[in-house]
C-alpha cells in the first residue's frame, strides 16, 4: 500500500474561474469530496486534476485561456506541467508521476457519443447480433444493485467493441446494450443515468483488472455525478465504491454539491471551495458537512440543535447527555461545524433565515481555548441572536493531545493510549520524532503531532474515533468540575 499522507500537489492558475489556487490531495485508499456553491470552481480542479493522468485537449475542456495559464503538479519527487508556449499547450515533466486514474465528466464531458454523427448513432439501433458479447459479470450486476437494489435486473447486458464496427463510424469505448422483452436498447438510448454508470463500471472494470500491484495509487475523479442519479440510487452507489475503494486502493474523489454524497464522508476529506466577493477562491479543509451545504433542512424536525466545532465535542456532548440522562423524550441533534468562526456564522444563518423552524432550540458550545476570539468575533461582526454560549472544558483534540502528551505530559493518559492503541510504533517514539525534528517549535496548534499519530493510526488500519473515545472516557473520570460546568449548561437548555 502507499505510505500513509501521500499527497498530489496541484497548482492551478488562471483556469475559467480560478485565477490562482494550490490544493494537496490524498491520494490514500477513501472516499473525498470536492464541494463549493455554483460557479465556485469545483468541477475546474476535477478537472484539472485528471489531467494528471488524463492527457486531455486543454482548449475543448477549459476554451481560451490567457497566455499565462498552468496546471503544476509534484508528487513523490516527481513533477508534471502544463503550460503555454506561444499560445499553444504544452507538457512538461521532471522525473514521472507513477499515479493511474480516470475521469468520468458527468453530463458534458461524460458522454462517449459527442463526436459521432446522428446517423451513425441510429446505425447502433439495427447493429446485427453478432457484434454483441456478454458484459462483465462486475457491470451487469453492479449496474442493478445500485440503479434498481436487484443485481439480475440487468438480465442480459452486452457489449460492442468499437472496432468491430468501424464500417458503422468512429466510437470511443465499449458500446453497451441491454435486453428487454425481446428488444435491444442501445447506451444511446438508455437514461442519462444507465448511460453515466456503465461508464463509471466499465472504467472501474478495466482498472482492476489492471490492478496487479497495488502499491501505484489510482485517483478516481467523478464530477457531479448527482445530477443523473436518484438519492436512493446515490447511496447504494456510495456504499459501492466504499467496498472498491477498501479493495483496490482507490481514492474516490467527487466534484459535488450533494447533500447525500457530502454527509457520508469525513470532514477532513472534505475541500470546500469557498468563493469571495472579490472573486478570489479560498480553500477549506477540513470542512464539516454542516458548513459545507450551509444548510440545515436536513435537521428539521429536532427539538434541540447543539452546535459544536468538531466531532470531539460532539463525542463529549452526546456522552454527558447519556450519562446524565439527558436525552429523554426529546429529539436533539450535535452538529460540528468547523472552526468556531464557522458554528457563529452557521447559527447566526439559522437565526436570519429560519432554516429549522421555530419549534427547534438552538445553542452554542466551543472550545475552551477561544473564548475571548468568539467574543471578539461576535462583537466585530455585530451579531446579536440570543443564542444559547458556552464552553468545553478543553480546547481541540490536535491542541489538548499536545498539551497532555508534549507540554506537560499527564502519564496517565499516555499510559493508557499508549497501552491501547499504539502498538507496534510506541507513543514514546512518535513524541521522539516529533521533538528530534523540531516540530514541536512552530505547533501551537498541535497539528504537526496530530499529523504523525494520524499517520500510525492509519497505518494499523485504526481511526481518530478510537482516540475520541479514550479522551473522553479520560475526560468524564478525571476532570468532573469542569465537565459539571457543561451538564449545568445543557440541563438549563432543556428546561
Amino acid at each position: 500500500m502507499t505510505e500513509g499522507g501521500m499527497k498530489l500537489k496541484m497548482l492551478i492558475n488562471k483556469i475559467k474561474s480560478i485565477d490562482s489556487l494550490t490544493i494537496e490531495l490524498p491520494v490514500e485508499k477513501g472516499l473525498y469530496a470536492l464541494t463549493g456553491q455554483n460557479g465556485s470552481g469545483k468541477s475546474t480542479v476535477a478537472t484539472c486534476a485528471s489531467s494528471v493522468f488524463f492527457n486531455m485537449t486543454m482548449k475543448d475542456y477549459f476554451g481560451e485561456t490567457p497566455t499565462d495559464s498552468k496546471i503544476e503538479f509534484e508528487y513523490n519527487g516527481s513533477k508534471k506541467v502544463y503550460l503555454k508556449e506561444f499560445g499553444k499547450w504544452v507538457s512538461k515533466k521532471e522525473g514521472y508521476i507513477e499515479l493511474k486514474g480516470f475521469y468520468e465528466g458527468s453530463l458534458i464531458f461524460g458522454n462517449r457519443f459527442r463526436n459521432t454523427s446522428y446517423n451513425n448513432l441510429r446505425k447502433l439501433d439495427k447493429i446485427s447480433s453478432s457484434y454483441l458479447k456478454p458484459a462483465a459479470e462486475f457491470i451487469r450486476e453492479n449496474l442493478g444493485i445500485i440503479l434498481h437494489n436487484n443485481k439480475n435486473f440487468y438480465e442480459k447486458l452486452y457489449r460492442v467493441n468499437p472496432s468491430s464496427i468501424r464500417h458503422i463510424g468512429t466510437f470511443y469505448g465499449d458500446i453497451f446494450y441491454y435486453e428487454i422483452k425481446g428488444k435491444l436498447v442501445s447506451q444511446f438510448h438508455m437514461s442519462t443515468g444507465e448511460n453515466l454508470l456503465i461508464s463509471i463500471l466499465n472504467s472501474l472494470n478495466i482498472r482492476n483488472s489492471d490492478r496487479e500491484t497495488l502499491n501505484v495509487p489510482c485517483i478516481l475523479i467523478l464530477d457531479e455525478i448527482e445530477l443523473a442519479l436518484h438519492p436512493s440510487s446515490l447511496k447504494r452507489l456510495v456504499t459501492f465504491l466504499k467496498d472498491i475503494s477498501n479493495r483496490f486502493n482507490y481514492a474516490v474523489y467527487f466534484s459535488t454539491h450533494s447533500l447525500e454524497l457530502i454527509s457520508s464522508i469525513k470532514p477532513d476529506n472534505i475541500y470546500f471551495l469557498d468563493r469571495h466577493s472579490d472573486h478570489s477562491v479560498e480553500l477549506i479543509n477540513p470542512c464539516y458537512p454542516a458548513y459545507a451545504t450551509r444548510m440545515l433542512y436536513d435537521h428539521t424536525g429536532y427539538d434541540y440543535i447543539i452546535l459544536v466545532e468538531d466531532d470531539l465535542a460532539r463525542e463529549i456532548i452526546k456522552r454527558l447527555l447519556k450519562q446524565n440522562s439527558l436525552w429523554g423524550n426529546k429529539l436533539i441533534y450535535i452538529l460540528p461545524c468547523g472552526g468556531y468562526s464557522n458554528v457563529i456564522d452557521l447559527a447566526q444563518e439559522v437565526i436570519s433565515s429560519n432554516l429549522v423552524g421555530k419549534t427547534s432550540s438552538i445553542s452554542i458550545i466551543l472550545d475552551a481555548d477561544i473564548k475571548t476570539q468568539a467574543a471578539n468575533y461576535i462583537a466585530k461582526n455585530g451579531i446579536s441572536n440570543n443564542i444559547p454560549l458556552n464552553y468545553l472544558p478543553i480546547e481541540s483534540l490536535e491542541k489538548y493531545l499536545k498539551s497532555k502528551l508534549f507540554d506537560e505530559v499527564d502519564h496517565k493518559l499516555f499510559r493508557h493510549l499508549n497501552d491501547f492503541v499504539f502498538h507496534q510504533v510506541s507513543l514514546n517514539q512518535i513524541i521522539d520524532d516529533y521533538r528530534g525534528q523540531n516540530e514541536h517549535l512552530n505547533d501551537s496548534n498541535g497539528k504537526k503531532l496530530y499529523e504523525r499519530i494520524d499517520k500510525e493510526l492509519r497505518a494499523r488500519n485504526k481511526s481518530r474515533t478510537e482516540i475520541i473515545e479514550m479522551v473522553v472516557d479520560y475526560l468524564t473520570q478525571n476532570d468532573k468540575k469542569s465537565i459539571d460546568k457543561i451538564v449545568t449548561f445543557l440541563k438549563k437548555q432543556f428546561e
